[in-house]
């Protein structure tokens, strides 16, 4: 009752804001224009206008105090994100499930604060409630990654970073979301705002894409154009909602050890410059895992085990240098041992536009394939039928207002579950985000 009124109270504030920003438009002329960035002042007086249609958040920066806060160095925010997706072809059967999230996240920043030169901080809680809807499509990746069952209010990251030698160097050390460190795309890594498939989200092969845990990252940055990321992380990495101090520091001493070279490029234009990164990173999981073997053959288990991955994105062509409408696009791709992992390869790619509608300067539209090929290792010796699962999937987020983005979601799978039990199957729905 609660997740369906909640629904039916953000499907009408997004058609009051449409109707509301439709009327706003006949006024205007057809002249793309950047989306306002901080609230309006009027006669050098501060006013303060929560659910204004062009505030940057829901409450216009917590009632007009954000940027106050953030001069003290301390940064807070809120964010809903409302999911209804269904399937509605193929798969093992139809349906729909609803699913929401909640974050709160504050940053401390103490040099801004007069207390530590160079540190800062950020604690992160986060709830959850709701289903997916993998149970109806069967597919091995899940169809909504932010859909991960009802759970109370628990800390997603809590970490302290501290810079030296003007920030050419930061250590980072806490309990770490590793989504945030390595891996990172500016076109597919966030199912709040971006491609809501798991497969999209993050690359699915590399232990790290859905880690989260104790450890520890160095940065080393050089130069402008180059950034080597170090770290470690407790391998035998519990729930998302657990602390992980009775692994950690107890039972077997296993670490998950990472190491990623990110190249930074900018290639000149008139209409400004269009960057891009390249990723190339190395991932070693000291976790024991039991080889593909025949019944017939001797069980043998081993650890030391090592994952390539590269995630790559680049800009291609910008409207304009004022703001970030455009076209980008992204690839990824990932390498692992055959003998103990079912899916020993990984690719995907795609592409995002801003703006590609006029006068529609804050929306997104998205398009990208994912495709996660099976190991001959366990296709010959445990499963003949074993196959690839390949994603395809289409978003249009639509900017209703700077606070509220709706956005509508399809894909199709083909061979979900990778077994060739089931053809394809088709999923849809809508994201409702919201910033306070």
């Amino acid at each position: 009752m609660l997740f369906r009124t909640c629904t039916l109270i953000l499907v009408w504030m997004a058609s009051l804001a449409l109707a509301e920003e439709a009327k706003i438009t006949t006024d205007k002329t057809a002249e793309t224009q950047p989306a306002q960035e901080v609230s309006a002042a009027d006669d050098g007086k501060w006013t303060c206008r929560p659910f204004a249609l062009d505030a940057p958040t829901m409450t216009d920066d917590w009632f007009g105090a954000g940027p106050t806060l953030r001069d003290m160095g301390i940064g807070f925010n809120f964010i809903w994100n409302h999911y209804i997706m269904s399937a509605l072809g193929g798969g093992l059967e139809t349906g729909t499930k609803g699913s929401a999230t909640y974050d709160l996240l504050l940053t401390l920043d103490f040099e801004k604060m007069g207390l530590i030169k160079g540190g800062d901080m950020l604690v992160h809680a986060r709830q959850q409630w709701g289903a997916s809807v993998n149970a109806y499509t069967g597919a091995n990746q899940q169809v909504n990654d932010d859909a991960d069952g009802d759970r109370g209010i628990y800390v997603d990251q809590l970490w302290y970073r501290q810079h030296f030698l003007d920030k050419k160097i930061a250590l980072q050390v806490g309990y770490l979301d590793y989504q945030t460190i390595v891996d990172r795309n500016a076109f597919a890594n966030s199912e709040d705002k971006q491609f809501m498939n798991a497969a999209l989200d993050n690359n699915p092969l590399i232990p790290t894409a859905s880690m989260a845990g104790l450890g520890a990252a160095l940065y080393v940055k050089p130069c402008d154009w180059y950034t080597l990321i170090l770290g470690a992380g407790d391998a035998q990495r519990l729930p998302l909602y657990k602390p992980g101090f009775s692994t950690a520091f107890h039972d077997e001493a296993w670490f998950i050890g990472y190491m990623e070279h990110d190249f930074h490029i900018k290639i000149p234009t008139e209409r400004g410059p269009l960057a891009g990164n390249y990723r190339i990173g190395l991932v070693y999981d000291p976790t024991p895992r039991t080889e593909y073997r025949r019944p017939w053959q001797s069980v043998d288990r081993r650890g030391d085990n090592y994952s390539l991955y590269l995630s790559f994105d680049q800009m291609l062509f910008r409207e304009n240098e004022k703001d970030d409408q455009g076209l980008g696009l992204f690839f990824r791709f990932a390498y692992q041992d055959d003998k103990v992992y079912r899916f020993n390869q990984f690719y995907s790619g795609g592409f995002q536009y801003k703006g590609l509608i006029p006068t529609r300067d804050r929306d997104v539209f998205g398009f990208a394939v994912a495709a996660l090929v099976d190991s001959n290792e366990y296709r010959e010796n445990i499963d003949a039928n074993s196959g690839n699962e390949t994603i395809y999937e289409w978003y249009y987020a639509i900017g209703v207002t700077p606070w509220l983005v709706v956005t509508p979601d399809l894909q199709y799978i083909d061979n979900p579950g990778a077994n060739d039990n089931v053809s394809h199957a088709i999923a849809g729905g809508v994201r409702f985000r919201i910033t306070f």
